[in-house]
């Protein structure tokens, strides 16, 4: 190889190496906007469900609470019989 082919070779190397340096650093990091607290006025629009589970009778239920209301969203629904 000639010089001047070798000298590209580099300068082409070197591009690429650093690019790629660039691609792969890790993005500035922002504090959240949406991170605001409860008490200035701020409620979420949909509510939180949670599922509770129960043992009755030797199987195993499960039932949807809605956290937001403190309430039950649904009727207990059988998961499976309790392995001993």
């Amino acid at each position: 190889m000639t010089r001047k082919t070798k000298t590209r070779l580099a300068t082409f190397g070197l591009a690429a190496c650093m690019s790629l340096a660039v691609l792969c650093s890790p993005a500035a990091e922002f504090p959240a906007q949406a991170a605001v607290a409860q008490d200035e006025g701020i409620m979420p629009m949909s509510d939180v469900l949670k599922w509770k589970y129960a043992a009755m009778d030797g199987k195993i239920y499960k039932r949807l609470y809605n956290m937001s209301k403190n309430c039950w969203a649904g009727e207990w629904i059988y998961v499976c019989d309790i392995i001993s």
